[in-house]
């Protein structure tokens, strides 16, 4: 049986470049828009983190382009890689992107409806999710998604990619901590401080490697799942339940003594801020 991932989420995902040569992950939101008369439009939205555009909010200011890295169907039907440079002015100096006012939360948004106007939905091979997977408390509360929860990550760790059709690896991993509440940790601040940090994400295990940033955490579309009290056969939807953002060290011990090292740790931002994200661009 073909994974519905395969037809879906790979899809969705985007190789980043910004104007530094970094490189990350993001995906692509539909957001369904009810206009006068009862017209609908439909505005496509990129997510990220901010520190996919830079980690520097003075540069990401200064940010004038981007790199997607996409797929185009030619006219022959044959699919191909192609990078599409995206301004990020408008003809009025206005930006296309709107970043989470919380500066603990490291998310960021492009409206690409444009893209899509100027290249013609059917030439690109990218699709989007609909706005209203994306995961909140009551979503949460309603699939009882909790800790131990089998989850997907899919991404361009490394900025590795399928070459031709620049298509994104899948990893599978666990929710490592209480999803739904607010975790914290300890930071070192480049003074050597240590600061305390409390955020609204989750832990996620053994699905993140560097350069996962921006990579979208979905919950795995099994049959057969341990809900409340029984089990439910039918296929969990493929919630999106967070937003990778930082891979975890932890100090592994070597024969030549104590090393950072990858402990398999990543942090992830809930879904909810993904949803305030595209919400500044309707204020």
């Amino acid at each position: 049986m073909a994974s519905p991932i395969a037809k879906s989420w790979v899809y969705t995902t985007v190789l980043i470049e910004n104007e530094w040569g970094e490189r990350g992950t993001g995906f692509i939101v539909s957001r369904t828009v009810e206009r006068l008369k009862g017209a609908r439009v439909e505005r496509i939205f990129l997510v990220t983190n901010k520190h996919v555009l830079n980690k520097d909010p003075t540069k990401r200011e200064e940010a004038r382009k981007i790199l997607l890295h996409m797929n185009v169907k030619n006219p022959d039907g044959s699919i191909l890689g192609k990078s599409v440079e995206v301004p990020l002015l408008l003809k009025d100096k206005s930006k296309i992107w709107r970043e989470h006012p919380d500066p603990e939360v490291d998310v960021l948004g492009f409206d690409i409806t444009g893209l899509y106007k100027l290249f013609g939905i059917p030439q690109i091979e990218k699709k989007w999710i609909s706005y209203g997977i994306i995961a909140d408390k009551s979503k949460l509360r309603d699939f009882d998604v909790t800790i131990g929860e089998e989850i997907l990550v899919i991404g361009y760790p490394l900025g590795l990619r399928q070459e031709s059709l620049d298509l994104p690896l899948v990893r599978q991993g666990i929710i490592a901590s209480h999803i739904g509440q607010t975790f914290s940790d300890y930071v070192r601040e480049s003074d050597g401080s240590v600061r305390k940090r409390t955020l609204r994400g989750f832990l996620i295990d053994g699905a993140v490697i560097h350069g996962s940033s921006g990579s979208p955490v979905i919950l795995k579309p099994t049959i057969g799942r341990f809900v409340r009290d029984g089990i439910e056969m039918g296929r969990v939807p493929m919630l999106l339940l967070g937003i990778v953002a930082e891979t975890k060290y932890a100090p592994i011990p070597m024969s030549e003594g104590v090393i950072p090292s990858f402990a398999g740790l990543g942090l992830a931002f809930d879904a909810e801020t993904v949803k305030e994200t595209i919400e500044l661009f309707f204020e």
